[in-house]
């Protein structure tokens, strides 16, 4: 996800559009029990000027992962709005650093990524779990354990 910056100065270009798809079985990050469903794709616009970028656009992914409370397999599906702004040779602390007209977009969309991950996913709002006591998937059957051994 590396945009050359030295091309767009030549064309006097001071502003362009892209778009990556970075494949989902790349390790882009590493999430624990989860996977990617689909590719992770970025896309926005590029604004050069003074020194700085700023890009502007969305992230889109989707985890396969499971469920919080039953443990079934779920896909969860998000996009994300980002606006940064990237720094030659890093010389502003509160953006990210770009070296030798080159802008690298992994890092900040690795951060937008784990940023919006969920602590918990559910398979659905109204998903009843697991008996605490047999173990059994409540959302498919009901289980002959006592409530208050099951805490209710």
């Amino acid at each position: 996800m590396v945009i050359d910056l030295k091309k767009l100065k030549f064309r006097g270009i001071r502003e362009t559009d892209f778009r990556f798809d970075f494949p989902a079985e790349d390790s882009l990050i590493t999430l624990p029990f989860s996977s990617f469903a689909f590719p992770v794709t970025v896309e926005g616009r590029l604004t050069t000027g003074d020194g700085e970028v700023y890009a502007e656009g969305k992230i889109s992914y989707g985890i396969s992962t499971r469920c919080s409370r039953c443990f079934e397999p779920v896909t969860y599906k998000k996009t994300v709005a980002f606006d940064e702004v990237f720094s030659e040779n890093g010389e502003n602390k509160d953006a990210y650093p770009y070296y030798k007209e080159t802008v690298d977009l992994t890092d900040m969309v690795k951060d937008a990524v784990i940023l919006s991950f969920p602590y918990s996913v559910l398979c659905g709002d109204n998903c009843k779990g697991l008996c605490p006591v047999c173990g059994i998937n409540l959302n498919k059957e009901q289980c002959n354990c006592n409530n208050n051994e099951r805490g209710e």
